[in-house]
């Protein structure tokens, strides 16, 4: 069985918060998961392999050979009722198709607010899940869950990670020879009105 006493949780929440201002940027958000996922299995006394990168829907294998999947949210912890806050357990990016099949064993989840970490196995997420819009949802009952870490005195190296993300694309890109920052019109809600888009798609693929 994983001996949750080994991870050092208090680099892995470290992380967790250096990152967050990565988690506010949504198309940063996938990054700054996989930072925390990386974290939390170089930070578990080798009892984690990080999958995540080849695996769908299952972060670790454990060395007790189960999987698990990695969920990281502000507030998690309501501080009224049972329930956490809902956490998304499939996103179908367009119709819901309900029920997702099972991909893990048990669910680690963040609460980076609380500095917690609380643990569900795969029925208890099943059966508080629903479908919302293209997702399926669960909330968990605390209760239930098993306590992993908690209010964790955190060490943060103090990094700005979206500088950092800002330099690394600036250095794939590289230097722009006459490079022009910038300019707005001085009213260019005028000049989109006194240019008109002219001829069809139909037309403009006959000509291509």
């Amino acid at each position: 069985m994983i001996d949750w006493n080994r991870f050092n949780w208090p680099k892995i929440i470290g992380v967790m918060h250096d990152i967050e201002s990565l988690t506010n940027i949504p198309q940063c958000r996938m990054m700054s998961a996989h930072i925390l996922e990386e974290a939390t299995a170089r930070c578990s006394d080798g009892q984690l392999k990080y999958v995540g990168d080849t695996e769908i829907g299952c972060d670790f294998i454990g060395c007790d050979g189960l999987r698990y999947e990695s969920k990281s949210t502000q507030g998690l912890i309501k501080k009224r009722g049972p329930t956490t806050k809902k956490i998304t357990l499939k996103n179908y990016y367009g119709k819901c198709l309900g029920e997702p099949e099972q991909t893990f064993d048990y669910m680690i989840a963040f609460d980076s607010t609380k500095n917690t970490v609380i643990l569900a196995d795969w029925d208890h997420c099943i059966e508080n899940g629903d479908t919302e819009d293209a997702k399926y949802v669960t909330e968990l009952d605390v209760n239930r869950c098993e306590v992993i870490a908690k209010d964790v005195n955190y060490v943060a190296i103090g990094f700005d990670a979206q500088q950092k993300y800002n330099d690394f694309v600036s250095s794939c890109i590289g230097k722009i020879v006459d490079e022009k920052e910038f300019v707005m019109m001085d009213d260019p809600s005028a000049i989109i009105k006194r240019v008109p888009l002219e001829g069809t798609l139909e037309t403009f693929m006959m000509v291509a």
